[in-house]
């Protein structure tokens, strides 16, 4: 369909809540290249439970630099 996004990429909506209510894992995604924020998006994509995704926000804070 033309116009329409390619949805393999688009963001789980907890991933977006939760990186949302974290300004530092946020900004940690920001700086990710696209590759790493596929690969982010991709292992949303694969939890089962809000504490899954709590992780890779977490994990995204640790690596904040």
């Amino acid at each position: 369909m033309e116009g329409k996004a390619d949805e393999r990429d688009d963001m789980p909506i907890g991933l977006s809540f939760q990186l949302g209510a974290s300004p530092r894992a946020m900004d940690a995604y920001a700086r990710l290249n696209d590759e790493e924020k596929r690969q982010v998006v991709e292992a949303a994509k694969n939890v089962t439970t809000k504490s899954e995704m709590s992780q890779i926000v977490r994990e995204l804070e640790q690596n904040f630099f």
